[in-house]
């Protein structure tokens, strides 16, 4: 992807990309700017840009296309919104996508004609397109296995449901569903020129008016985040988080000062997302996560009524974003952000007991659908004490209701020292703080396919880790760890020789980066 002004100087640009991404994102959201390169911005040159193509090389399709060639271009372009094919063997490679009339994903009535003329002027109507082979290979993986990631609290499953079917109107969210797959797939050739054609894209999106209530966007962010967290380097962990900070200026102006905590649209499904991505940065940093905790949830979930299957699944869901929520807030208090950072001692212990009893209220009052329908203590064919769930948003409530009480009892407001020598001597509230350590772990052991669940103890580690003494219980947590990169490609080995490290054991050595 380059610059027209670039080609023709012959100068390469792919490289600042990144950097106008994030400037759009942070501050430029609907005021109609357009992508500058680097060396352009250096010259203080016009810049002008193009959609994003795709490289043909061997292969060429049979069906008749639209596309036009571009004389000198690095690629060729396919309704604007096709991407780059290497000539490789693998089966997940992709084919042209068709999109002869593709439309972007239209989220109301009065943004239809805008969003139309200002992005694609000859289009009619928002015709679905067929995909390829390969291309609905990858989506179908997506559905299967990837879409359970990012609708963890979401019992209508729409990340699941609705994603597949909305990537044959929008160019954009394809491309994001394309490079996460991909990715999770071991094609990483294709995973990157499917990334870099979605920034492409993302680009033109957020020039738009519109951009605060494209749910298209903000789904393709939300991916593109998990791409960009299954992309680190397994050695280090290093994410610079490319796209979160933007992500949340983004969400903040789409959602105003209430939520609704059932998430009854992607709009609200792509928050909580984004929330769980939050937490997981916060805690491995021990910093204040990127949210405005000052949103209220409306309605409470409380107030849900279980009186028909539609009407219990938007209850669920209300219920387990609740504890969320909650634990979003007890991180943020935790890690000194927002009001809280300056708060007396004696108002600090005061908001420690209110959120103290804000998530003991929240498991008092739960449905009794998030118990366990089988909880055991440790024995010998599991380290931990065991518990069984039905669904996954009540084993990801259950998760986040120990982390949220771990949180608390680490961080409740009292003199204390700098650096404590535990010399294998624990205190009380270790102890506590160790019990629901192990509850997480318990319920990751017995629910091995809900990969946000292994994610909360991924991050969570990183607050209980020093406490565990037990010798059976650091490689029981170390196999929980291993098998979650060697089943889910989740980067895991980073974490594990961080754990090393601090036991005071041999770090595992990693040959690739």
């Amino acid at each position: 992807m380059c610059s027209l002004v670039c080609r023709a100087r012959r100068v390469k640009c792919m490289e600042n990309v990144f950097h106008d991404v994030h400037n759009l994102l942070n501050g430029f959201v609907g005021d109609e700017v357009k992508p500058v390169c680097g060396p352009c911005r250096k010259k203080r040159r016009p810049c002008g840009w193009q959609p994003c193509g795709i490289t043909m090389r061997e292969y060429r399709p049979n069906a008749v296309s639209n596309a036009t060639e571009v004389e000198g271009a690095d690629c060729e372009d396919v309704g604007g919104d096709g991407i780059s094919r290497p000539d490789v063997s693998s089966p997940y490679h992709l084919q042209p996508p068709n999109f002869h009339h593709a439309s972007p994903l239209i989220t109301s009535p009065d943004a239809l004609s805008d969003t139309l003329s200002a992005t694609y002027p000859t289009v009619r109507t928002p015709l679905q397109q067929q995909l390829s082979y390969p291309e609905a290979a990858l989506v179908h993986h997506y559905a299967q296995h990837l879409g359970r990631w990012l609708d963890c609290t979401d019992a209508l499953r729409q990340f699941t449901l609705r994603i597949p079917v909305l990537v044959k109107q929008s160019p954009l969210l394809l491309h994001a569903v394309l490079s996460f797959g991909a990715r999770h797939c071991g094609d990483a050739e294709t995973a990157d020129q499917a990334y870099h054609c979605c920034l492409s894209l993302l680009i033109e999106r957020l020039g738009l008016s519109s951009a605060t209530h494209d749910d298209a966007l903000l789904c393709a962010i939300v991916i593109l985040r998990v791409f960009e967290q299954l992309n680190v380097p397994v050695a280090t962990g290093s994410d610079h988080e490319q796209h979160l900070a933007g992500c949340s200026a983004i969400l903040r102006a789409s959602q105003g000062q209430t939520i609704d905590p059932s998430a009854p649209t992607l709009r609200e499904a792509a928050f909580w997302v984004y929330v769980r991505q939050c937490l997981y940065n916060a805690s491995i940093n021990q910093q204040p996560p990127n949210l405005d905790v000052n949103i209220r949830l409306h309605p409470a979930a409380s107030t849900f009524q279980f009186a028909d299957p539609l009407a219990t699944l938007k209850g669920e869901t209300a219920w387990a974003n609740n504890m969320t929520w909650l634990c979003a807030s007890v991180v943020q208090f935790c890690f000194g952000g927002g009001a809280d950072a300056h708060l007396e001692l004696s108002g600090r212990l005061h908001r420690w007991r209110e959120l103290w009893n804000d998530v003991q209220q929240w498991s008092n009052d739960r449905p009794t659908t998030f118990d366990p329908i089988w909880a055991g203590p440790a024995g010998n064919d599991h380290i931990f004490p065991r518990a069984l769930f039905a669904a996954d948003w009540h084993v990801m409530a259950f998760g986040f209701f120990n982390f949220a009480c771990l949180l608390l009892l680490t961080y409740k407001p009292a003199p204390r020292f700098a650096v404590r020598n535990l010399g294998g001597n624990l205190r009380e509230t270790d102890h506590r703080i160790l019990d629901h350590a192990r509850a997480i772990c318990g319920s990751c052991e017995g629910s091995p396919a809900t990969v946000p669940a292994l994610i909360t103890l991924c991050h969570s580690v990183f607050i209980w880790g020093p406490l565990m003494t037990d010798a059976v219980e650091r490689q029981g947590v170390l196999r929980l760890l291993t098998n979650f990169e060697d089943a889910h490609v989740w980067p895991t080995t980073w974490i594990a020789n961080a754990l090393r490290e601090e036991w005071g054991m041999q770090a595992q050595i990693v040959h690739n980066s």
